[in-house]
C-alpha cells in the first residue's frame, strides 16, 4: 500500500469524472465526497467506487445531468426528485437545502427519490456539524440482507449517520451500517483475497463463511440480531415510502454497472439548530462536558482509551492530511485499467503512482 498527496488524489477524482461527461462543478463536487471517504478512512466508499460510477454512467444507468427539483410546495420538508442523477450531487444538494431551511426555521427536512450511491455518510454528518447543526441521515441500499427468520434479500446496508456538534471538541458523529460491517468492506476483501469473520455473512445457502467472494452471493447480517432487521425496515420506510423511491427488488445493486436500469435509491436528512433551543454556547459547553464525562469514566481491564463514535474518523483524517491517501496495490491496479477503457492512460502507465502523474 503506497500513500499519495491528497490533493492529486482530488485532482485525479476529478478528472475522471470530467472525462465521463460530467460538468465541471459537479465533477467538483462528486470528487469532495470521494475524498471526504479516503481522509477520514472509510476506504470502501472512496476510490474504490470509482469504477461502479463510471460504468453506471458509461451503460447509461445514471443521468450525466440530472436536473434536481422540489417536488412539493413547502420551505422546511422538502421532497425532492434527483433524477437519477449521481449521489455523490444528490446527497449534497440535498444537504445544502437542508442546512439553509434548518438555519431559517430551526429544523429541516429533505427527502430524495430516483437517487444513488450517494457516498460516504460521515460527509454529510461532519457537514452538518460544521454548521452548528445536528444533522440525522439515512439511506437506503439494494437488497443483501433478509428478515430475521427469513432467507430472502430484502434490505440493504441502509446506514444512518447522527451528528452532533461539540463546541471546540471534534463532534460526535455516528455513521455505520444496519449490518455487522457494510458490503463495501466485504469487496475490500474480495479484492485483496482475504478471508472475513463468520458473523459477518452467510453464503447462498444460508450458512456462516470466511470467504468474501461467498459472502458476495449471500446475505449480510444485521447487526443484532432481530434489533438490526428492526432498524434496517425503518430506515428502508422513511428512505423509500417517506422519500417516494423504490425498495427491495426495484433497487439495483451499484456493481451491476452492465444495465441501464436506475438504481432508485431514496435518501432522508434532517437537520435541528440547537440555538433555537437554547444558547449555542450553553450547548456547546453542555457537549463538551458530555464528552468528558464519557471519556473520563472508568475503563474496563485492557483498555487504554475510552472512545466516542467519529472519534477514529477525525483522528485518522488528521494523520492522512500529514501522510496522505492510503491506496491499495489491488485498488492502484483497478484504477490503472478504468483509466486505461476510459482513454485517460494514453502513454500506457502500468502503476497508479505513474498514472496518477501523467494525469494530473
Amino acid at each position: 500500500m503506497k500513500r499519495y498527496n491528497k490533493e492529486k488524489i482530488r485532482k485525479f477524482v476529478e478528472a475522471v469524472f470530467l472525462q465521463a461527461g460530467v460538468a465541471a462543478k459537479d465533477a467538483a463536487q462528486a470528487s469532495e465526497v470521494i475524498i471526504q471517504a479516503d481522509s477520514s478512512g472509510v476506504e470502501t466508499h472512496g476510490l474504490a467506487r470509482l469504477k461502479p460510477y463510471m460504468g453506471r454512467y458509461r451503460n447509461g444507468g445514471m443521468n450525466l445531468t440530472p436536473n434536481i427539483h422540489q417536488i412539493n410546495d413547502s420551505d422546511v420538508v422538502i421532497a425532492l426528485d434527483g433524477d437519477n442523477g449521481c449521489g455523490l450531487l444528490n446527497g449534497p444538494y440535498a444537504m445544502k437545502r437542508c442546512i439553509e431551511a434548518a438555519k431559517k426555521y430551526g429544523a429541516g427536512l429533505v427527502t430524495v427519490n430516483h437517487s444513488s450511491h450517494f457516498g460516504c455518510g460521515n460527509y454529510y454528518g461532519w457537514n452538518f456539524a460544521r454548521e452548528g447543526l445536528i444533522g440525522i441521515i439515512f439511506t437506503n441500499t439494494a437488497p443483501l440482507v433478509s428478515p430475521t427468520g427469513g432467507k430472502d434479500r430484502l434490505f440493504g446496508t441502509n446506514p444512518l449517520t447522527i451528528a452532533i456538534p461539540a463546541g471546540k471538541k471534534d463532534p460526535v458523529v455516528l455513521d455505520m451500517a444496519t449490518t455487522v460491517v457494510s458490503l463495501g468492506k466485504i469487496q475490500v476483501k474480495a479484492l485483496a483475497g482475504e478471508s472475513i469473520p463468520p458473523e459477518w455473512a452467510k453464503d447462498k445457502d444460508g450458512n456462516p463463511t470466511t470467504d468474501a467472494a461467498e459472502a458476495l452471493e449471500g446475505t449480510l447480517q444485521p447487526i443484532a440480531g432481530y434489533k438490526g432487521y428492526g432498524l434496517a425496515l425503518i430506515i428502508d420506510i422513511f428512505c423509500s415510502v417517506l422519500a417516494q423511491a423504490s425498495f427491495g427488488k426495484e433497487l439495483m445493486q451499484m456493481n451491476e454497472i452492465y444495465t441501464t436500469k436506475p438504481e432508485g435509491l431514496g435518501q432522508f436528512m434532517m437537520a435541528i439548530d440547537p440555538s433555537k433551543l437554547m444558547p449555542m454556547e450553553f450547548f456547546e459547553r453542555r457537549m463538551e462536558e458530555y464528552i468528558d464525562f464519557i471519556k473520563c469514566s472508568s475503563k474496563a481491564p485492557g483498555t487504554e482509551e475510552i472512545l466516542v463514535p467519529g472519534e477514529i474518523e477525525f483522528r485518522k483524517f488528521r494523520e492522512i492530511e500529514e501522510n496522505g491517501i492510503p491506496v491499495r496495490d489491488e485498488l492502484g491496479v483497478q484504477l490503472v485499467e478504468l483509466c486505461t477503457e476510459m482513454g485517460m492512460n494514453p502513454n500506457g502507465a502500468t502503476e497508479f503512482g505513474k498514472l496518477l502523474e501523467q494525469i494530473c
